[in-house]
């Protein structure tokens, strides 16, 4: 077995490996630049043989700041043959972010879209080798221009690195969404068997089109679906940015078989005029990952004649860890609510505060384990991967079917008069009102509690000239909130006070910054529990903090 891509040129080669959908028009003629499997292997020795120019070599890191683009495949495969490790970063984070990253990583090169030069400290003279700029973070260096430059030695003299299935691949960072992200090693192994565990599951062949929709600074753009793809002979789709429309037309162009992505994808996708008209006769399923998803993202796509599932991974432990198979026949509840079984090579356990596994159905950590699980963080550890076992921070329990659910996250579980409150478990609800477009959980002070719930909701806007003469379009809300909670909640639940706002604070699309959204309306930030604008549940029901006759717990 091997992640090299000359064994698949060798089988496969005048075959599509790449379709780049927006390429420049110095690139193309007749639509999107195909690149076929011999092609990416002769851009992989290419690469390799700049990289060796630069004195790059086994062990070192290369960093690059780029939308997608056939260079990071290429670049992934030709670090691979120089042994180095491919770091790609995010174009969104502020630039002191990407700086710390950067010295964290301590990249022998870093590469860049010129679009994004002044994220990496980049010049409008970089535009070869001999002119590439230097930052405390090393030498940075136009992408273009390293892609257009001759390399001085011959690509078949190149002196290729074995496979080690411990020797670093990829450092991908984490979603960041309190302070700088975490850098996670991702050797030889892991990348290999998500590519392994992912055919196994979803039956991937070389007849098998896929749409990256997700960033390739992303694991979801590299392990779901694009390295899997290419590993068995199969055809990516890239597309620099997602933007719906194109992501519709391509999906029908190109045939997609398979597309995968994150809520706010789905949501944006079947809000589009194009929805409707596009033709999804090629798709066997959609599947979305890296959170719940709407229920009315389901029946947009349900409705269509579409198979739609969820999924669940991380990048620390995967990202292949728990699918709901679309083949499989089960309860329209249960498809909408679980992330399903373990991919093939997954182990999984829920486990309590001291690490002991729980009773089945009771509440407890995720953990995983398998060849598909990272070798740690660089530079630093928190006890993620003490054990044998992958600890995610998410909260899940298994039913008895063996399917997953996932319930919250252990850091935002607070305690209301001994009872565990997990945001996630009244927002679900909250967010399939007809006047909620968003919300959010936080805990706030109460004398008698101790803590207790708030809903921080973003309404629905109102229809053009829906709210003529009307002071307060919102008047009223929160206590329909409130008496629709108690009609799906335990009384522990029921939020104490609702306050409405213009957008919730996000870290990425469809991503909930619940950091942020703790210091603006959480303890000493917006309104409290006894405001005027809350729908005040002074006596919720639970008796005195004593009475074992209250709400049940999680």
């Amino acid at each position: 077995m091997t992640l090299s891509i000359h064994p698949r040129a060798d089988q496969y080669g005048p075959r599509v490996a790449v379709v780049d959908s927006v390429a420049s028009e110095t690139q193309r003629e007749d639509g999107d630049e195909t690149i076929s499997y011999a092609d990416l292997a002769a851009r992989a020795d290419a690469h390799a043989a700049r990289l060796a120019d630069r004195g790059v070599g086994e062990g070192d890191a290369v960093c690059v700041v780029s939308r997608n683009r056939p260079e990071l495949l290429g670049l992934f495969y030709g670090c691979l043959e120089v042994g180095a490790v491919l770091a790609p970063i995010s174009h969104r984070l502020p630039a002191d972010a990407a700086a710390t990253l950067r010295e964290r990583i301590d990249p022998a090169l870093t590469l860049y879209e010129e679009r994004f030069a002044g994220l990496v400290g980049g010049g409008d003279g970089a535009s070869s080798r001999t002119e590439a700029d230097s930052t405390d973070a090393g030498p940075v260096e136009d992408l273009d221009a390293f892609a257009a430059d001759e390399p001085s030695a011959d690509p078949d003299d190149l002196n290729r690195v074995d496979r080690d299935p411990d020797r670093p691949v990829l450092y991908l960072h984490t979603g960041g969404t309190t302070g700088v992200p975490k850098v996670v090693v991702l050797p030889y192994r892991q990348v290999e068997w998500n590519c392994i565990t992912e055919v196994a599951a979803w039956g991937l062949g070389k007849g098998d089109v896929s749409p990256v929709l997700l960033p390739l600074f992303h694991t979801g753009g590299w392990n779901l679906l694009t390295l899997p793809t290419l590993y068995v002979g199969g055809r990516v789709v890239l597309h620099r940015e997602f933007d719906p429309d194109e992501a519709l037309a391509g999906i029908e162009a190109e045939g997609a078989t398979h597309v995968f992505g994150v809520a706010a994808i789905f949501q944006a996708m079947a809000a589009s005029e194009r929805f409707e008209e596009t033709d999804f006769a090629t798709v066997d399923w959609f599947m979305s990952g890296g959170g719940p998803t709407p229920a009315e993202v389901f029946e947009a796509y349900e409705a269509r004649g579409q198979r739609f599932s969820q999924g669940y991974g991380l990048t620390e432990g995967g990202p292949n860890n728990l699918y709901l198979d679309p083949d499989r026949e089960v309860a329209p509840e249960t498809r909408r609510a679980s992330v399903g079984r373990p991919f093939p090579d997954c182990e999984t356990r829920i486990v309590d505060a001291d690490g002991e596994p729980v009773a089945p159905g009771e509440v407890g950590e995720l953990e995983i384990r398998g060849p598909m699980t990272a070798a740690g963080y660089l530079e630093t550890e928190d006890g993620t991967f003490d054990g044998g076992w992958v600890s995610t921070g998410d909260l899940a329990r298994v039913d008895e079917n063996g399917d997953h659910y996932i319930t919250g996250r252990t850091d935002n579980m607070f305690v209301s008069g001994g009872e565990n409150v997990y945001p996630e478990e009244i927002e679900d609800p909250l967010s399939r009102h007809e006047a909620v477009a968003d919300v959010g959980v936080v805990g706030v002070p109460h004398e008698k509690w101790g803590t207790v719930p708030k809903a921080v909701v973003e309404p629905v806007e109102p229809d053009d000239g829906a709210t003529d003469g009307i002071d307060d379009p919102f008047e009223g809300l929160g206590e329909e909130l409130e008496a629709y909670c108690r009609e799906r909640l335990a009384d522990f639940q029921v939020p104490h006070a609702f306050e409405f706002v213009e957008e919730l604070p996000a870290s990425g699309p469809g991503k909930l910054d619940r950091g942020e959204l703790e210091a603006r309306y959480g303890d000493g930030g917006g309104a409290d529990a006894d405001t005027d604008d809350a729908a005040d549940v002074e006596d919720d029901g639970r008796g005195s903090v004593d009475d074992d006759s209250g709400g049940a717990g999680a």
